[in-house]
């Protein structure tokens, strides 16, 4: 079984993206052998009222009958006055599984009030949130996009505040950032995970490679799957499995079995 940490239904404002409706995303997730994959929506993270975006992706799962692919997270921006209402509403009548901040969209730091008591209600609710460190690579970037990407010092200090809620980072240098949470990782409870998107494709046998690194800091346990569809292909993540050298079993955990703990399928 293979499970997806990371794609997107909806519009992406700098380019025209191709399989960016759920009809598209399963065929490409067929193409590939993924057979649940979560998903989030792209017009949640550009509109002013993120909710709206969030309803459009239910619907969407729901008028193509396919629930049983999707884990469907919830984009909320703590800034909005009505978050927590938003996010309790999200979980509880619209089943969404998970929590994804964008404050490099969204203009907030991870560190200031609003958004510790939300990463702390989703620990509170069993939700885990998601941390994409960029949607896109900066050298693919639109001049009018952001030019900010995920603060690693400001997740530290989130991860430190709320030690019950459970962490997914993504499309980042994981191995680097596994690196840095190390410490605070080991003192909470709540687990951190990472995937693999933007690790070096090549020398990944060696034994300073970057995949290595991820799997001394962050644990064979914590580390998942990750697309980034329908961004990019997801050729380059198989790539990286292919030469990880992973045992069967380790090789199960990446691709499903720590999503399966963590969502609990």
């Amino acid at each position: 079984m293979l499970i997806d940490i990371n794609t997107y239904i909806g519009h992406w404002p700098f380019r025209q993206l191709r399989n960016n409706t759920a009809v598209g995303l399963l065929s490409k997730m067929d193409e590939y052998g993924i057979d649940m994959a979560v998903v989030s929506s792209l017009n949640a993270v550009f509109y002013k009222d993120t909710q709206e975006g969030n309803r459009e992706l239910i619907e969407e799962i729901q008028n193509n009958k396919a629930q049983d692919r999707f884990i469907p997270f919830a984009v909320i921006n703590p800034k909005y006055s009505a978050w927590e209402k938003d996010f309790i509403y999200c979980v509880e009548n619209m089943g969404m599984k998970g929590l994804e901040l964008y404050p490099y969209y969204h203009r907030y730091a991870l560190t200031e009030p609003e958004s510790v008591e939300l990463v702390k209600l989703a620990g509170e609710m069993n939700i885990p949130v998601h941390l994409p460190c960029s949607i896109v690579n900066v050298r693919q970037r639109h001049w009018m996009d952001t030019n900010d990407n995920l603060k690693y010092d400001q997740v530290e200090k989130l991860l430190a505040l709320c030690p019950d809620t459970d962490f997914i980072i993504s499309n980042g240098p994981s191995h680097m950032i596994a690196r840095q949470l190390k410490k605070v990782s080991k003192e909470r409870k709540g687990r951190v995970y990472y995937d693999f998107a933007r690790l070096d494709v090549f020398a990944l046998r060696a034994p300073t490679s970057a995949f290595n690194a991820l799997v001394q800091d962050a644990g064979i346990d914590h580390i998942v799957f990750g697309s980034v569809l329908p961004f990019q292909y997801a050729d380059p993540q198989f790539v990286r499995l292919t030469y990880a050298g992973l045992s069967e079993e380790d090789m199960d955990k990446v691709t499903s079995g720590n999503l399966k703990k963590l969502f609990q399928l």
